[in-house]
């Protein structure tokens, strides 16, 4: 096989358009009014990048935002409608996990757990607690699990029924450092949702 010249130019132009494409779907969420889809909004203390176009496979209604990069901080803001998942399993033999308008309080926090079973080693939740969410009522919930390669990973959950949909808020990072790095901060952020 002969490299030309010609072709090294074209391969490092298509790796260029690929790059380029990829950094047009992570988006800068300035500081301020962050608006999660048409359900609720937050503010954010300063800017963070928004990967939801990032997000494979897609899922409607999620928003995925990420301080250092999703290995080390996940932030996701959304609203479920009845029949849908959080998170889609890219195997299509594995059958999602799918939101219930008729699931109470605990059923809604074991739905996120369920959810994040499909990404991640024995997910469990504990001190579950009432908080109120853009003006429902809604459950508070702390999260550990580990990911394939060991890794210890902590979370925040929040939900809330809004109508017949699930108000989801869940913050994501490794226990060491990451999460209580961003522990206030992700306070502020659940506690500033507000309903649009």
């Amino acid at each position: 096989m002969n490299i030309t010249r010609r072709g090294l130019l074209g391969a490092a132009a298509g790796g260029a358009a690929l790059a380029t494409a990829g950094c047009a779907a992570i988006k800068l969420a300035p500081a301020g009014t962050y608006r999660a889809a048409s359900a609720f909004e937050v503010t954010l203390a300063r800017p963070w990048s928004d990967m939801t176009g990032m997000l494979m496979p897609k899922v409607k209604g999620l928003h995925f935002l990420t301080m250092d990069g999703p290995a080390l901080n996940q932030l996701y803001l959304a609203q479920i409608e009845p029949g849908a998942s959080l998170f889609k399993d890219t195997d299509r033999d594995t059958p999602d996990v799918v939101y219930r308008a008729d699931m109470g309080d605990t059923e809604m926090v074991e739905f996120v757990i369920d959810s994040l079973a499909m990404k991640y080693q024995e997910p469990t939740s504990a001190n579950l607690r009432p908080q109120a969410f853009a003006g429902a009522a809604g459950v508070r919930f702390d999260v550990t699990m580990r990911t394939s390669t060991g890794l210890d990973m902590s979370g925040s959950g929040l939900v809330a029924k809004a109508r017949d949909n699930l108000n989801v808020m869940l913050f994501l990072a490794p226990t060491e450092h990451y999460y209580g790095a961003f522990a206030s901060e992700v306070e502020s952020i659940f506690a500033s949702a507000r309903p649009t």
